[in-house]
C-alpha cells in the first residue's frame, strides 16, 4: 500500500468517526414499515400485509422514496447472501439490472427473493443458490420485480 493510498483509508475512517449523531444514514425514527415475509424458497410466502407487521428505520438510500418498505427473510435458499430472519429493504420503483437481488411478487400475493439474472421475452429468468439453479417464471404470473438495496442480519 502506497503513503497515499493509506492516508486516504485515514482520513476515511476519521470523518466517518466524527459524523454527529443526527446522521442521515438511517433516518431518526421507524417509519419504514416491514409489510411481510419473503421466504427463501421458490414457492414464497405473503408479501404485503393488509398493514406493517413491525416498523424499521429507514436506510440513506430510501429516505423520501415513497411506498418503500421491508420485509423479513425466511429459508435458506439465498444463503450467504440473505439468511433467515434477515431484513430486506426495498425500493418498489428502481428497475433491476443483471446480478443484483430482487422481491418478486407474483399474481397469488407469494413473494420471494432471488438474484435477477434477465427477462427472456415474457419470461423472468432468475437464480437461486440452494440448491443452485435457474427459475423462470411467465410475466402473467407476475405482479411487480422491486430492487432489494440491502439487508440488515436478523
Amino acid at each position: 500500500m502506497s503513503r497515499t493510498e493509506a492516508s486516504i483509508e485515514i482520513k476515511a475512517t476519521r470523518s466517518f468517526r466524527s459524523r454527529p449523531a443526527n446522521s442521515t444514514l438511517f433516518g431518526g425514527r421507524r417509519d419504514l414499515p416491514v409489510l411481510g415475509r419473503a421466504q427463501g424458497g421458490s414457492d414464497g410466502n405473503i408479501v404485503i400485509e393488509d398493514g406493517a407487521i413491525d416498523w424499521t428505520f429507514r436506510p440513506a438510500d430510501l429516505q423520501g422514496v415513497r411506498d418503500a418498505f421491508a420485509v423479513y427473510v425466511t429459508g435458506n435458499s439465498m444463503v450467504p447472501k440473505y439468511k433467515d430472519k434477515d431484513l430486506a429493504y426495498v425500493h418498489p420503483s428502481k428497475t433491476p439490472r443483471r446480478g443484483r437481488y430482487v422481491l418478486v411478487e407474483t399474481q397469488g400475493h407469494r413473494g420471494f427473493i432471488k438474484q435477477f439474472d434477465r427477462w427472456d421475452g415474457d419470461t423472468l429468468v432468475l437464480q437461486q443458490y440452494n440448491p443452485a439453479e435457474e427459475i423462470r417464471i411467465p410475466r402473467a404470473d407476475i405482479l411487480r420485480v422491486m430492487l432489494v438495496i440491502g439487508s440488515l442480519d436478523g
